[in-house]
């Protein structure tokens, strides 16, 4: 795969291939790549720029500038935002935790109905969804402490803080070790979670979207991909906590689970994110 190191190599690689790795839809690849800043709203430019530095390792701090130069000198040809206004009040914590919540409900019934019409392909944006749930029950509490300086707050700011924070590079994940070893894992889920399970033998798929325990059958080879890592793993010797926000891998052979990247998973699973 070709080492993407500028803005301008991620447009030589193509709308379709973007696609293919990040699961953003090609129309708003296709307005990123042709820098159609009057046609995308701030939020969601900012949360594309943002995958697609995680995704391709890659510092596009150079386009967030030059998007937002362009917004403060072209202010009346930006796209009206849709948003619900929440007026800031002395007393407006209360209705960040409701409009928090409420969006959490909503993002899980959005995962209920997804979860049925799943193919053997997950649809766009399912393998994030519970991850953005996580990160809005981070982001109610990052907003406590600066909700005095706030004048108007949209919506769609919530999910602001978080989706920018993605843009730094995870830490490089250590030599990959065992985490757990016996003949039954059991994983169990924080938050409700998206996962995939491919059974190297065969190469049957098996994915889902749950909050209960999910049990794998350590005496076959599998490989496993959550869409978030905030997870405990037991075993019968005892339990181990991960927690991270961002899509993490694994692969269990001989009888032990070990974290891999994503480059590693790709590479086992034939050159396919899924």
């Amino acid at each position: 795969m070709k080492q993407c190191n500028t803005f301008e190599d991620l447009q030589a690689l193509g709308t379709e291939k973007i696609h293919e790795r990040t699961h953003i839809s090609r129309d708003k690849v296709e307005l990123v790549m042709t820098k159609s800043y009057s046609e995308i709203g701030r939020v969601q430019f900012m949360g594309y720029i943002s995958i697609l530095e995680r995704e391709y390792d890659i510092d596009l701090s150079g386009i967030k500038e030059e998007y937002t130069e362009f917004c403060r000198n072209n202010a009346d040809m930006l796209l009206p935002k849709q948003s619900v206004i929440l007026q800031s009040t002395s007393n407006s914590k209360p209705k960040w935790v409701v409009a928090g919540m409420l969006l959490i409900i909503l993002l899980m019934a959005g995962g209920y109905f997804l979860q049925g019409k799943m193919s053997t392909e997950p649809s766009e944006g399912v393998m994030n969804l519970t991850t953005l749930a996580v990160e809005v029950s981070d982001e109610m509490k990052d907003t406590n402490l600066s909700e005095n300086n706030e004048t108007n707050l949209t919506a769609s700011s919530m999910v602001t803080s978080e989706v920018n924070q993605s843009s730094v590079a995870p830490a490089p994940i250590a030599a990959a070790k065992p985490l757990a070893s016996s003949t039954q894992l059991i994983i169990h889920p924080k938050f409700k979670v998206w996962y995939g399970i491919i059974d190297l033998s065969n190469g049957a798929k098996t994915q889902k979207i749950t909050g209960d325990p999910i049990i794998i059958d350590s005496t076959k080879s599998w490989l496993i991909v959550l869409g978030h890592g905030r997870v405990e793993i037991e075993y019968p010797e005892g339990k181990t906590l991960l927690n991270d926000k961002n899509t993490v891998h694994f692969v269990c052979e001989k009888g032990a689970l070990k974290q891999i990247t994503q480059k590693e998973f790709i590479e086992r699973n034939g050159g396919k994110n899924w």
